[in-house]
């Protein structure tokens, strides 16, 4: 009798370990099968320090402001900091290859289930990095059609609470892409938040140009706005900088600013408190406002992930942006 009940047992594990096989397996093909859909793959650490040393024309324009905040080091040099950054690229494993296939493959049923239709692109390579350094403590960056992913999000992705924050991350950081790949989309893009761009990248003013802090997902200042500043209406694009020099002795924080720069060549800058009509340029659906690379970027995010309806149903304050965006998905 015990003999038998054991046996019965037994056959109840297997075949409850079948089922969870099956499963698994039907998971990991359909995975494959939606996730390809977006194309894309995971370069290798020696690959992905490769692709980030191919990026010369960014590195070469950094300030030593740029450098010496991401080394947290008064006085360093670019080839410190390109040791430190690629020294951090680090290969993907099996489990975390897997794990954000689901989320691409769900990025792709999301496309299909609601009719939208990304623009054009070059095959995403996925880099992952501990991004301590170029990240500033970031999730992740482009250069180029690569994105680079932040270590502890990626182990973290399957993770209730983070994996939503991952999704909003992935679709972030493919806009960045998808903008540079295709001029048009990036153009209607910038005009839902009222910005045109230029035929040419405007100049950064002798005042200021030290204190400009580079960021990889915005590569021109060719973007602009007609802003309210102290009354008077004013053509300027916007840039991000940091609020004072590094000082040698490293006791600064990382304190930043975003500024406005009139496209007249104008050796001057204005604070965004100035423009009165700042938030009605750019809206408040995010308060990442650096520039609207970023801020499209997120509501682009946002549209894909929340819909019209919002995050839990709680809609935008500035619901024409989410609208626009749908609209030129479906196109």
């Amino acid at each position: 009798m015990k003999d038998k009940k054991g046996n019965i047992v037994k056959k109840v594990l297997i075949a409850i370990g079948l089922v969870l096989l099956t499963v698994i397996v039907v998971d990991i093909c359909r995975t494959k099968i939606d996730s390809g859909k977006i194309p894309h793959r995971f370069a290798s650490a020696k690959e992905g320090r490769e692709l980030l040393l191919a990026h010369t024309d960014y590195y070469e324009n950094f300030t030593q402001n740029d450098i010496d905040y991401r080394m947290k080091k008064g006085g360093s040099t670019l080839e410190e900091l390109l040791g430190a950054t690629t020294d951090e690229i680090k290969d993907f494993n099996i489990i975390e290859k897997y794990l954000i296939d689901r989320h691409i493959a769900k990025m792709a049923r999301n496309l299909r289930k609601n009719g939208y239709v990304l623009p054009e692109l070059d095959e995403i390579v996925y880099i992952k990095t501990d991004m301590n350094k170029e990240g500033i403590s970031a999730s992740g960056y482009t250069h180029s059609n690569e994105i680079y992913l932040n270590s502890f999000y990626v182990k973290m992705c399957a993770v209730p609470g983070v994996d939503e924050y991952f999704d909003h991350l992935l679709w972030h950081e493919l806009f960045h892409c998808l903008t540079r790949h295709d001029p048009e989309f990036r153009a209607d893009m910038y005009s839902l938040i009222h910005f045109t761009i230029n035929d040419s990248d405007f100049e950064i003013p002798p005042c200021v140009k030290d204190r400009v802090y580079s960021n990889p997902d915005v590569e021109h200042h060719d973007a602009y706005a007609t802003f309210m500043i102290d009354g008077q209406e004013r053509d300027c694009f916007a840039a991000w900088v940091v609020t004072e020099d590094y000082p040698k002795d490293g006791s600064s924080g990382f304190d930043t600013a975003v500024i406005l720069i009139p496209v007249d060549g104008t050796d001057t800058y204005f604070a965004r408190e100035q423009a009165s009509d700042f938030d009605t340029v750019f809206g408040t659906n995010t308060g990442y406002v650096t520039d609207p690379e970023e801020c499209m970027a997120d509501n682009f995010a946002d549209a894909m992930l929340y819909g019209s309806s919002g995050k839990e149903g709680h809609g935008y304050p500035d619901p024409e942006i989410i609208e626009g965006i749908i609209e030129r998905m479906r196109k």
